[in-house]
């Protein structure tokens, strides 16, 4: 048996037994694991494997955001497919932190070599006293979906989606609108009563027209890449030039002064 397979075992033995603990102070290691809550996920790839990843909640706050040792594991294995916990720009399968925070967020990495559909799904919590909710939070959508019964799931295409999704436990958008600070609308909905979006692919231009004035308009690729940052437009229209698009399909981002607005494009 080769050190990875070994590591790799180690690992899936970790996940589905307990997060050792450096320090336990006075508590035994029984008690010290009975203490520390727990967020289980999976995520199913593309080809129907499935990877476990573990968040750890330490009741005394031994383990920090950064890298722990005895508390986090890294991705010795190797998939074609994967997602990870990133921690300081590594990849991770089990992730300690410090006490729960509902307003904190977890970064995600997910890396394909194949184009597919994947699915990020709960499927444990443990030693919480009340009830929590878990959310997939899109960074470039700017989506909250709630996972406690339902999956995350989408079609993707082959790259690595750095800085884009998150775990994370309080849906912000919800927060926003209840505070009327903003009014965001993402590519599901039905009713858009503040932009246009029009996309020539003749001569690669993008129209907008909005009720209200335009402050800024955002333009990425399926990777979460920006490839276009328009800002300080402040008029109700605008034409703007896409080079080097290089995906079938985009996400544009508009920012007007009485909303955001999200839309998917086609490119090509």
């Amino acid at each position: 048996m080769n050190k990875t397979t070994y590591l790799s075992i180690l690992v899936l033995c970790f996940l589905f037994i307990e997060i050792s603990p450096i320090k336990a102070d006075n508590l035994s290691i029984a008690e010290y694991n009975s203490q520390m809550q727990r967020v289980r996920l999976d995520f199913t790839m593309p080809n129907g494997y499935v990877r476990h990843l573990l968040l750890g909640f330490t009741p005394d706050n031994a383990a920090t955001e950064g890298v722990d040792y005895g508390y986090d594991t890294q991705t010795y294995d190797s998939f074609p497919d994967d997602l990870n916990w990133i921690i300081d720009g590594e990849r991770f399968v089990i992730q300690g932190v410090g006490e729960f925070h509902e307003t904190n967020q977890y970064p995600l990495g997910m890396f394909l070599t194949n184009d597919g559909t994947i699915e990020i799904s709960l499927t444990a919590l443990e030693n919480f006293d009340n009830s929590i909710n878990v959310f997939v939070y899109d960074s470039i959508l700017n989506t909250y979906t709630l996972i406690n019964d339902n999956s995350f799931s989408g079609d993707f295409l082959s790259g690595d989606y750095l800085d884009r999704f998150f775990i994370t436990f309080t849906n912000q958008n919800e927060t926003n609108d209840s505070d009327e600070s903003e009014s965001v609308l993402s590519i599901d909905d039905q009713i858009d009563p503040i932009a246009q979006i029009k996309y020539y692919r003749n001569n690669n231009e993008l129209n907008v027209s909005a009720n209200n004035l335009i402050t800024k308009i955002e333009v990425y690729n399926l990777l979460g890449k920006k490839i276009l940052s328009k800002l300080n437009i402040n008029s109700k229209a605008v034409r703007v030039k896409l080079n080097n698009t290089n995906s079938p399909y985009g996400l544009v981002r508009i920012y007007t002064t009485t909303g955001i607005v999200t839309k998917k494009i086609i490119l090509q």
